[in-house]
């Protein structure tokens, strides 16, 4: 699988997730995930709309 980002690059998965359970508002659903491996760029914050997130309840723990 490749990837191509906003800025036209390609990236390739690290390392792929399948089925994994995710509840949302209550129902439970199956998901997969796709985990990336990319440099940082602090010009480039990850950008999720906010009615995504408060939909979700979600929590974002990065390091």
């Amino acid at each position: 699988m490749t990837l191509v980002l906003a800025d036209r690059t390609k990236v390739y998965p690290h390392r792929i997730l399948e089925d994994v359970l995710v509840r949302v508002d209550g129902t439970i659903f199956p998901a997969d995930f796709v985990i990336m491996d990319i440099e940082e760029d602090e010009e480039a914050p990850i950008l999720l709309g906010r009615p995504f997130l408060t939909t979700g309840k979600a929590l974002i723990d990065m390091e």
